[in-house]
Parts: structure tokens; sequence; C-alpha cells
């Protein structure tokens, strides 16, 4: 009796080690999936990464085709500032010669917990703070470069996926999953063609609108539609919104109707001249001062003591007393054709490296 009980026990002992055999297939089954599991959430932590460098690289670019058309003066943190001297083209870019040579400037930006922020000073590279801690997010970097031909800019705009390596100055961080895109930036300029007399007056024989183009360069519309084109829509005296435009650092100003322009008024420099359109026709009085030119479908002027160094065009008559002191200014003129304008990707320039 004693023996069969003996027996019976024994017998459990195959199937505990067939069980054990089963769990530990399971196991290794288990680690197997776990494995692949495990390699792909690192391609996907590797793929969002290598996309958020993408994306930030790309918002580079459109950032700085968006600031390089800013009239606004900014600060060293890139935002609008009263106390600023200068524009972010200004800043980064040769506007004394007209090759537009860049500075060797490196102007950089970081998405944090409130958004973006960025940092453009006038003589080191933009640095964000350090490449550890939450703050550390997406950034970019921009470069600049002298294009294939004058007023041709090459932009290259690296992504991080967090602030570190080649978006931040001298490097740190743990190493980003980095993209870097390039673009050609070119200038259309806000006078494409040069007047032929201090007042140059449309011919009866001549188009209205091939008249325009030929010194602009583009039809009267896609001119007012160009980002550096400020447009202002007066009902009586645009003397006072002019100054301010002037006074923020504008240039190019479309007006919808007449302009009336009473002195004492003082528009332009040598330096940074004005551009003027008009739809309608421009009226001097006073002592009006302009470094630039105008353009309407008319002019007249009783204006003493009034100086115009640049051209007054007419797509009609022009009339007015002797006393106006015009004078055709070449240097103007090529401010306006070489250094004033909107900056515009090239087609076909764009560059993943």
């Amino acid at each position: 009796m004693k023996r069969l009980t003996l027996r019976l026990r024994q017998r459990g002992a195959t199937t505990l080690a067939v069980t054990l055999m089963l769990l530990g297939a399971m196991l290794l089954v288990l680690l197997a999936a776990n494995r692949n599991t495990l390699l792909e959430l690192r391609q996907s932590t590797n793929q969002m990464q290598s996309t958020v460098a993408f994306e930030a690289a790309d918002a580079g670019l459109e950032w700085a085709a968006a600031l390089l058309n800013s009239t606004e003066r900014i600060g060293a943190d890139c935002r609008p500032s009263a106390t600023a001297a200068e524009t972010f083209r200004e800043r980064h870019l040769d506007m004394s010669v007209p090759a537009l040579t860049p500075r060797p400037l490196q102007p950089a930006c970081l998405h944090g917990p409130n958004g973006w922020s960025c940092a453009c000073p006038s003589d080191v590279p933009g640095d964000l703070g350090p490449a550890t801690g939450p703050d550390a997010g997406a950034a970019f970097g921009l470069r600049w470069a002298a294009g294939p031909r004058p007023g041709v800019l090459r932009v290259a705009a690296t992504g991080c996926s967090h602030w570190a390596g080649d978006c931040r100055p001298g490097g740190g961080g743990r190493d980003p999953a980095t993209a870097r895109h390039e673009a050609l930036f070119a200038l259309q300029p806000a006078l494409q063609g040069s007047p032929s007399a201090a007042l140059t007056v449309r011919s009866d024989s001549a188009d209205e609108h091939e008249f325009f183009v030929g010194l602009f360069g583009l039809s009267p519309s896609a001119w007012k539609r160009q980002p550096a084109v400020h447009r202002l829509d007066c009902q009586v005296d645009c003397a006072a919104a002019l100054a301010t435009a002037a006074a923020r650092g504008i240039t190019l100003v479309s007006v919808a109707g007449d302009l009336l322009l009473q002195g004492p008024l003082t528009l332009g420099t040598p330096q940074r001249p004005m551009l003027i359109v008009t739809d309608g026709a421009i009226r001097l009085q006073g002592r009006v001062e302009l470094h630039g030119v105008l353009y309407g479908n008319g002019l007249s002027w009783a204006a003493p003591a009034a100086v115009v160094r640049g051209a007054l065009i007419s797509e009609g008559p022009a009339a007015g007393d002797s006393s106006l002191d015009l004078a055709l200014d070449a240097a103007v003129l090529e401010a306006l054709r070489t250094r004033q304008g909107s900056f515009v990707r090239l087609p076909g320039s764009w560059r993943d490296l």
C-alpha cells in the first residue's frame, strides 16, 4: 500500500517539468516581443526627434524671410523695441554696399514652455541659456553667406530637436537630432529702373501699365502686395502719417487715393530714401524735404523752399511754380535699386543637407 502511494506522488514531477519548459518558452517569446517593442519605440523616438529638427529648420527659413522684410527696429531679443536703432535687415546685412554683404552674426530661437524666444545680438552669436533643463526644447540657428550674384543672399537654418549641438554657440548638452536647410533669398528691388529725369512724365504714347512695370519691375497690384510695402489710407493730409512711418524706419509706402504733403515735413535720408506710390494725384505745399521718389497719376506743387533729391514721376500732368528745388540724385536711386525692397525665396533654391 505504501509503495503504491509513492508511485502516485512521483507522477507530478513530469507534469511540473513540462510546465516549466512551457513557461520558459513563453518567457523567451515575451522577451523577443518586448525587444521588438523597445526597438520600435526607440525608432519612433528617433523619428520624432528628426521630424522636430526638420520642422525647426524649416521654421528658421520662414522666420528669416519674415524678419528680413520687417521694418520694425528690434532689440537683442528680436522683438520690436522703441529704443532700438536697427531693423533685423540692417543688423545682419551691411546696407552701405550694393552687394548686401552679410555680417558674421548667428541669430537663434528656442521653443520653451512659453513659446518661442529668440536672440539677435549685434556682436556675438545668439545664446539662449544652458543646454540642459526643461526649457532646452526645439531650436534653430541661422547662418548667412553671400549668394551667387549681387542682391542674392544664402540663408542656412540648422534645426535641432533640443537646444544643443550645432544650434547652440559652443555646443554642449546631449547630442540632438539635427537638420540643415538652405535657400537663396533675392532682393526684389523697390525701384527696378531709373527715371530718365528728375521730373519724369509718361508720354501719351506709353501705356500706363507698361510705364509702371518698366520702373518697378512689377504690376501695381503686385508691388503693393510686397511684404516691405506699408499701406496708408489718408483722407486729407498724409504728412503726419508719413512722418510717423519714416520715424519707424518704413521706406516703401503705398497710398490709396490722392496725396497731400504739407510742410514743414522731412521724409527720407540719403542713406534711407523713401519711395511713395499713390493711386491718385500728388500735391506739395509748403516746405517739404524729400530724399526719395514720389509716383502718382498727377503732380502739382506750390512749395516755396521745398527740396526733392531723387525724382518725381507722374503718369499724368505735372505743373507747379519755379520755387521747387528738384534734382536727380543718383545715390538715392541706387539705394532704392540695390538696398530697398522685399526679399523673396528663389524657386528651386531650397536644399536639405
